[in-house]
Parts: structure tokens; C-alpha cells; sequence
């Protein structure tokens, strides 16, 4: 059985992940739009970016840059689809879908990847594509199905032409 804190670099990952976990679970179960939904989504933000930079150190599994971490890329991409809107949601009307499926699809992948982190320690390596990546591509899916099936929101009767877009800007706190 490999070791599965083999270094300092690690056990900051593994601390970060699993703030993570627990505090992105607790945003999907509080209202929404509250203080405390704020104040644990960036307490959210902060320990993946922890994981993120962490992620990209660590190359005990492959020795070189491996599958994993094109997932800590995904990630890193899932993250900016959920925050950038936020920041903009004064010039961008469908901030709150992007915030939606962005932070929805960066839970969602911090599943996976903690799917990911256990099979591939408990398996031959020859089953990791088999049972390791069958494992994460199944959170994903229903990972997807359950962000389908709570869309909060109702389709939009029109598009917006993008030449309105900016009328009317005005700069918002963020908060």
C-alpha cells in the first residue's frame, strides 16, 4: 500500500481539500445569497485555491505532469467560471447562472478528485483507467444531473443584444 502523506507539500493538500469538501457541502445545503453563504463560499475559494496550488506541486503517482492534473486545471477553469461573474454581475445579467454551473461543476470536481485520491491508492495500477476514472467520470454525471435537475432558473423570454449590454453601467460594491 503506497504511503498517502508523502510529503509536507501533501499533508497541506490534503488539510486544504478536505476545508474544501466540508465548507463547499455546507454552501450547497445554506440559502443562498445569505452572509453565511458569502463567508463559507470563500473560505470555499481560498482552501481550493490552497488545493489548486498544492496540486500542481505533487508528482508522486505519473513523476511527471499526469491526468490528475489536467483535472486541477479543469478546476482552475470551473473556479474562474464561478467567481469572475460574480465580480462583473453589474454589466453581466446571467451572473448568477455562471456562478451557478461554475461553482456547482467545482464541487462537483472536488468529488471526483477525492474519488480519484482513494481508488488509485486501494487498486492495481492496471485497473487505475477502469475503476479510478469509471469512479469520476460517474460523479460527474451525476454531478451534472443534479445541477440539471436544480436549475434555478427559468429560461430567459429573449435575448439581451449585446449593444445594451454596458448601458446603464454602474460600478457595485462587492461584498
Amino acid at each position: 500500500m503506497q504511503m498517502i502523506l508523502h510529503s509536507p507539500v501533501s499533508v497541506v493538500h490534503v488539510a486544504a481539500a478536505l476545508t474544501a469538501m466540508v465548507s463547499g457541502t455546507k454552501v450547497i445545503v445554506s440559502t443562498k445569497g445569505t452572509r453565511p453563504h458569502r463567508l463559507i463560499g470563500r473560505i470555499y475559494v481560498l482552501s481550493m485555491v490552497v488545493v489548486l496550488l498544492t496540486a500542481f506541486q505533487i508528482y508522486y503517482l505519473f513523476g511527471r505532469f499526469g491526468i490528475i492534473h489536467w483535472g486541477a486545471v479543469g478546476s482552475v477553469a470551473a473556479l474562474l467560471i464561478g467567481l469572475v461573474p460574480v465580480a462583473l454581475r453589474s454589466v453581466l445579467p446571467t451572473w448568477l447562472r455562471w456562478h451557478y454551473i461554475g461553482m456547482g461543476t467545482s464541487i462537483t470536481g472536488l468529488y471526483a478528485a477525492f474519488l480519484v485520491e482513494s481508488t488509485y491508492r486501494f487498486f492495481p495500477p492496471e485497473w487505475f483507467w477502469y475503476v479510478t476514472m469509471g469512479c469520476a467520470n460517474a460523479v460527474f454525471i451525476v454531478g451534472a444531473v443534479l445541477l440539471y435537475r436544480h436549475w434555478p432558473f427559468p429560461p430567459d423570454p429573449r435575448p439581451m443584444p449585446s449593444r445594451t449590454l454596458l448601458r446603464g453601467f454602474k460600478p457595485q460594491r462587492l461584498h
